[in-house]
């Protein structure tokens, strides 16, 4: 039950007009029908002596309301997970014609344009990353209930499940965007790097060797 509801069912349990409960708390009429009719929202204090006056917490008080919150919070997570991993996929397609147009243009270095939408892909895995993290969510089972709003069962993970999430975590979570964003990208261009390398000589080794 929200915030504005308990309100009113807690007044008119106690027998009190709105003018009555604004009397005990110092407060204008108008500002119970405010509150009663979710136009505004109590503050700190007024919620101390609403939860004085009704014999309860705060926290049971805002309960609905935080739960509100997180669903929608919630809910829009999931939404930009979706988003963000049609995102993804399309920039990893765009990569090859990218790197077609850059050799046409440019000859083989034109082959770093494709770089481009890489590097974009890497920033948007970062973002899903940091949701994942922040949502508690890592496998496929759990993503897939996260976005269709359905329970998230997390007691099936295994151990090496729960390292992996708090290996993210320690990665993710405390870390400004730009900076894991960063990391991420040092990372996948030193594997380019190796693998452009290995590549290379290993095409010298059978230029070498081969007599054609």
């Amino acid at each position: 039950m929200d915030i504005s509801n308990q309100i009113k069912k807690r007044r008119t349990d106690m027998g009190l007009s709105q003018e009555e409960l604004a009397e005990r708390i110092y407060v204008s009429r108008q500002t119970i029908s405010n509150w009663e009719t979710d136009k505004t929202y109590p503050d700190i204090q007024s919620l101390l002596l609403l939860s004085i006056l009704f014999d309860t917490t705060i926290d049971v008080l805002v309960k609905g309301d935080l739960d509100m919150m997180e669903n929608t919070v919630a809910s829009a997570d999931a939404k930009r997970m979706r988003t963000l991993a049609i995102t993804m996929s399309a920039l990893l397609v765009l990569m090859i014609p990218f790197a077609l147009a850059g050799i046409a243009l440019w000859g083989p270095l034109g082959i770093l344009l494709g770089l481009a939408p890489w590097a974009a892909s890497i920033v948007v895995s970062v973002i899903l990353e940091r949701i994942k993290v922040e949502n508690d969510v890592q496998t496929y089972r759990e993503i897939l209930a996260f976005q269709k709003g359905k329970p998230v069962d997390r007691t099936n993970r295994t151990e090496r499940a729960v390292r992996r999430q708090a290996k993210m975590k320690k990665a993710y979570s405390n870390k400004p965007l730009w900076q894991a964003a960063t990391r991420a990208l040092g990372i996948g261009i030193a594997f380019t790097a190796i693998g452009a390398i290995l590549g290379y000589a290993t095409a010298m080794f059978f230029d070498m060797a081969l007599p054609f």
